[in-house]
């Protein structure tokens, strides 16, 4: 059995609001490239709690309007 090592790129996929975001999701927070773990709206559904997780394993909680746009990442097989 041989083990191979599959190259990924990270690119940007799409432009989000906050209600279309999921859980697991990778979405960019200022310079980082951060993993959604919790979602939540007020009662209101203008403003969106995002906690997100960076590589290092350190936490954090953005606020986000109902309309802004949160940049989307997704990794892809790089074909060399």
């Amino acid at each position: 059995m041989s083990d191979t090592m599959i190259a990924m790129d990270l690119i940007h996929a799409d432009n989000l609001t906050p209600d279309q975001l999921m859980l697991g999701d990778l979405i960019k927070v200022g310079d980082d490239i951060v993993e959604i773990l919790f979602i939540e709206s007020d009662s209101t559904g203008d403003n969106y709690d995002v906690q997100t997780e960076n590589e290092f394993g350190e936490k954090e909680i953005t606020q986000y309007g109902y309309t802004d746009t949160i940049p989307l990442y997704v990794f892809i097989e790089d074909d060399e």
